[in-house]
């Protein structure tokens, strides 16, 4: 058997394990990560199953990257059917997980079925066990890391879940290695429903490819490509000085910010929450995941005062979140929530948007008691205890730990609620974008920044409120994405692989000569298959639409411009966006 492309299947229900090998022409054709994971989930599960239910299955899956030398590859993909959306649903995570699952000897793990009891699996080379999780089931997800030795030993590490996945909270994530997490769509809530509260990994297994004639010195080309861009990735560049909170500047200077839930575009109070920010008041110091050239990432601390918290962050999404939705106006408030939400295991974008919807409803009266309802903009200790309540399902918070689209529809929030397909926006207003607004409503989970990541793009574009020319430009970029999240490598060195560096990737892992046509061929078949699974659920080009109020309701940019979009120009583009997917007039995959 090949070990480098091993399948454990696991059934929780019987309790039991097989093991295959998934046929090399198969890797070939879908490469791994979202690729193999969509080929393999719209196989997997039947139609119309409830997401909750057991016939759900949870994929855990690597790409031919993972655990290698190859910079950056220490990743892994979380696909499933959505609790949150009832949609096709894809989630990534960094950290070293990923490389200690590759260690045990697995490029995939599908887990189906339900436990009659709390359990965790622990996978190593040689077996699985089924283990008793009954003293760590109400555990947060930093106590079970903890109580299951991932801080103790190197040679294992951990994805868990918290209390919300627990409760089976719409909006709950896997996380690992403490405060990286697998988040969006709600995986969390289903492993929940599995009663499964961790995997542990351990192992020795390196991939064959680290001794791959040519692999060497394709890591060491990409590893130059990084050196050559100092202003990124140098010790002083802005991924490893400033991290991702370096994005609050431009949003807030573009006019895509998502203020007190995206009434406005940008923050007068930025200042108080952006890298320098975070710099200055909160950092211990720069950590980065496990083989990681540039270490974006930030532990920090809040010593004394209300908000009191250690954490690695906040990241952009999650100030966008709390500091933009929220109108949180104080950097250490920010990382108290974002400390809480890691610890119990939630989506920080979905939680700080439920807490901006409940705040706005409210302020509208639309809510039950409105007026007692004690949540408010730039209230952090109102927003953590409504938080609380989301998570433990008490009050009004056990419909938000529904989501948006079921607190949108039972109480009637149509004409501003923000999501698509059930699934809440990124930190970007998509009336500030053209390309990338189409790509958040073709997006079969909903607006996810990283579906094509061309926001990164489109705002340096001199016609970047333009519609004509884009879904060519855009599509091209969610390619390269889609490659990215198939390998699975970090999306932050998304600049230096241009089509050439892809091209060489595969014919190096693959020994097999290939076209940019060729692997854009790849890429349509591995988007399309989402779209399929999507369709087979019952959804449509409708659910590829707007909200509402982003045609009806401009916002003005800090220089008094309309942003707005236009609803027939918005269709045309998905209309182009259908026919370059080869796709009929309804969105319909031929």
């Amino acid at each position: 058997m090949n070990v480098d492309y091993r399948l454990l299947r696991v059934d929780l229900t019987k309790r039991k394990t097989e093991t295959e090998e998934i046929p090399l022409e198969v890797i070939k054709k879908y490469i791994g990560g979202k690729g193999i994971g969509s080929k393999y989930l719209l196989e997997e599960i039947e139609p119309k199953i409830d997401p909750l239910g057991p016939k759900n299955k949870i994929l855990f899956v690597a790409g031919p990257l993972t655990a290698t030398y190859f910079p950056t590859s220490n990743r892994y993909g979380i696909l499933y059917k959505s609790p949150l959306t009832g949609t096709y649903a894809e989630s990534y995570s960094g950290g070293g997980a990923a490389q200690k699952m590759r260690a045990a000897g697995y490029f995939m793990v599908i887990i189906g079925g339900k436990s009659s009891t709390p359990i965790y699996l622990n996978i190593t080379e040689s077996k699985v066990e089924f283990k008793d999780a009954s003293e760590i089931w109400g555990k947060d997800t930093i106590e079970t890391y903890h109580y299951l030795g991932a801080d103790a030993r190197r040679d294992l590490d951990i994805m868990c879940i918290g209390p919300a996945g627990e409760n089976l909270v719409k909006i709950a994530n896997v996380q690992n290695n403490q405060h990286h997490s697998a988040g969006r769509c709600g995986p969390g809530a289903v492993m929940g429903s599995k009663n499964l509260k961790a995997i542990v990994f351990s192992g020795n297994r390196k991939p064959s490819l680290n001794r791959k004639k040519g692999f060497k010195e394709l890591v060491q080309k990409i590893l130059q490509k990084l050196r050559d861009l100092p202003h990124l990735y140098g010790s002083e560049g802005v991924y490893k000085k400033l991290g991702t909170p370096s994005i609050v500047d431009w949003t807030n200077e573009l006019g895509c910010f998502p203020t007190r839930y995206f009434t406005a575009g940008y923050s007068e109070y930025s200042e108080n929450f952006n890298a320098q920010a975070l710099i200055e008041q909160i950092l211990v110091k720069r950590v980065g995941c496990w083989n990681c050239p540039f270490t974006c990432g930030k532990y920090t601390e809040v010593k004394e005062g209300p908000y009191v918290c250690a954490l690695e962050g906040p990241e952009y999404e999650t100030i966008a979140a709390f500091g933009g939705m929220c109108d949180v106006r104080d950097i250490k408030a920010i990382a108290m929530l974002n400390e809480y939400c890691d610890r119990v295991g939630i989506d920080t974008i979905s939680a700080g948007s439920l807490c901006g919807l409940a705040i706005e409803a409210k302020r509208r009266g639309r809510l039950p008691n409105s007026d007692k309802l004690k949540i408010d903009y730039n209230k952090p200790l109102e927003i953590l205890e409504f938080l609380k309540d989301i998570v433990n399902k008490r009050g009004l918070g056990a419909d938000f730990a529904m989501g948006t689209k079921y607190v949108t529809e039972k109480y009637h929030l149509e004409d501003f609620a923000m999501h698509i397909k059930g699934l809440d926006f990124a930190g970007y207003d998509p009336r500030a974008f053209r390309g990338f607004t189409t790509s958040y409503g073709v997006s079969p989970e909903g607006p996810t920044h990283l579906r094509s990541a061309f926001h990164s793009i489109e705002k340096d574009l001199p016609d970047y409120l333009e519609y004509e020319g884009k879904v060519a430009k855009m599509i091209d970029y969610e390619d390269k994405m889609a490659l990215i999240d198939s390998l699975i490598v970090c999306k932050f060195i998304r600049t230096v692989l241009d089509w050439n560096t892809l091209i060489e990737i595969y014919q190096t892992i693959f020994d097999k000569r290939i076209s940019k046509e060729g692997l854009k061929a790849i890429t349509t078949e591995i988007i399309t298959l989402s779209r399929k699974f999507n369709i087979r659920e019952g959804f449509s080009c409708k659910d590829d639409q707007m909200p509402e109020r982003v045609y009806k309701e401009k916002i003005i940019n800090r220089y008094g411009v309309e942003l707005g979009l236009d609803y027939e120009k918005y269709n045309k583009m998905l209309d182009e966006y259908y026919k370059f997917r080869g796709w009929d007039k309804n969105g319909i995959p031929k």
